[in-house]
Parts: C-alpha cells; sequence; structure tokens
C-alpha cells in the first residue's frame, strides 16, 4: 500500500497543471487523502465527521438555519462506515460521488459560520472563515501526522496571499479535489491487489494497464492546458 506521504506528494503534482492559484492545491490534497478514510486505522476520522454531523445537525436546529454541511458529514461517515477498504471510494463512481459532496459540505461550512457571525455581530473577514473552513475540512481527512504541518502551511499561505471565498472558482476546486482522488487511486492501481474501478458496471479488476492508461490522460490534458494558458511555448 503506497504511503500517505506519496499519495500527498501525487495529489499536489497531477493538480499542479490545473490549479490557476497555489491555493487550490489544498483542496487536491484533501483529494488525495479523501479515498482511504474506509480503512480501519482511519475511523477516528469517520467518527469526528458523524460526531461533528449530528451535533450540527442539533445545532442548527435550534437556529432553523441550513444544515447541509451536517447533513452531508453524516452521509460521507455512512459512505465510509459501510465501504470496505479499497471498495466503492476507490471507484470512479465513488471518487466523483465524494469530491462532489465533500465541495459542498465546504461551502456549507462557509454558509454556515458567515450566518453564525452575523448572529452573533461580529464581522470577520473572509479570509478567516476560508481559513475556519479548510482547517475542519482538513482535519477530517488528513493525516493526523501531517495535520499540524497543514493547519501551519495554510495559515501562513492565507495570511501572505490573502483570498476571498467569494473569488475562488469552485468548479475549479471541485476538479483539485477529482485529481487529488484520482491520483490516489492511479498510486493503488500499481499495487499487486489492484482495484474494481468500474464497480457498480464492472466487478472487472484493473491494474497497472489503467493506471497507465489513467497517467497517460492526464498527461495529455496537463498539456493542453499548459499550452493553451500559454505556459508552454507552441
Amino acid at each position: 500500500m503506497s504511503s500517505y506521504r506519496a499519495h500527498a506528494i501525487a495529489g499536489i503534482v497531477m493538480a499542479l497543471p490545473f490549479a490557476p492559484d497555489i491555493f487550490y492545491l489544498f483542496f487536491a490534497l484533501i483529494g488525495a487523502s479523501l479515498c482511504d478514510l474506509d480503512h480501519e486505522n482511519n475511523t477516528h476520522k469517520v467518527n469526528s465527521m458523524m460526531i461533528t454531523g449530528l451535533a450540527l445537525s442539533v445545532i442548527l436546529f435550534f437556529f432553523n438555519a441550513s444544515s447541509i454541511s451536517a447533513v452531508l458529514l453524516i452521509v460521507l461517515s455512512i459512505i465510509f462506515y459501510i465501504s470496505k477498504h479499497r471498495g466503492f471510494t476507490h471507484t470512479l463512481l465513488g471518487t466523483v460521488l465524494l469530491s462532489v459532496l465533500f465541495l459542498f459540505m465546504i461551502l456549507g461550512f462557509i454558509s454556515f459560520f458567515n450566518k453564525l457571525f452575523l448572529v452573533v455581530n461580529l464581522s470577520i473577514p473572509h479570509m478567516l472563515v476560508l481559513f475556519v473552513t479548510m482547517a475542519i475540512a482538513g482535519f477530517f481527512v488528513i493525516s493526523r501526522r501531517y495535520y499540524i504541518l497543514y493547519f501551519i502551511v495554510l495559515g501562513l499561505y492565507l495570511y501572505v496571499v490573502p483570498m476571498d471565498y467569494s473569488t475562488i472558482n469552485w468548479n475549479i476546486a471541485l476538479l483539485m479535489i477529482f485529481v487529488g482522488s484520482m491520483s490516489h487511486l492511479i498510486l493503488d492501481l500499481f499495487t499487486p491487489a489492484g482495484l474494481t474501478l468500474f464497480v457498480p458496471f464492472s466487478q472487472v479488476e484493473c491494474h497497472k494497464g489503467m493506471a497507465m492508461l489513467l497517467l497517460l490522460i492526464w498527461l495529455s490534458s496537463s498539456f493542453y492546458v499548459l499550452f493553451s494558458y500559454g505556459l508552454l511555448p507552441k
């Protein structure tokens, strides 16, 4: 099994050609970390997602506020609870679904914090809302061994290069999460066990050949983007 560090590096490297700003690589890192929440070693992370989702649901019920982030946390945790390791979360369909759900969970938290600060009559910079949201998102998926580093780098980057969440292209953020997740699957395809990548449409096991095909698609897409935006000479 590939190490967490290898998955994290692969996610960042594979997302780099598509990232209009370095900040988007935080989404890719989250995506690269997302798939393995189905592993028994990460049960504590899934537990924290479920507990947070349930607690947030109760709080938002009393405030009569939208509970989209809470519901999505619960849904995500259920998916990880019932999925065996290298099962649904390591398929193309699972990767797409998890990427979409996690992005909407992030957007839900941004909405939640905005309403919370409005209720308590606090004027909080959008950058701080973004930092807190991304810190929470990272807490659920990033390896505990590297979370402090993630937290510090995230904070330093937003301090040096302040970002307003309203200027983020959320379609690209979704792409970053997806590319990060796909990088995880590609590394796992190089292992002897392989993956049943096309479940529920096919139970065929995929191995290095599929990994090479996906890498070729990534390489072609990367060059297309780099040429299109003038980052490479034509």
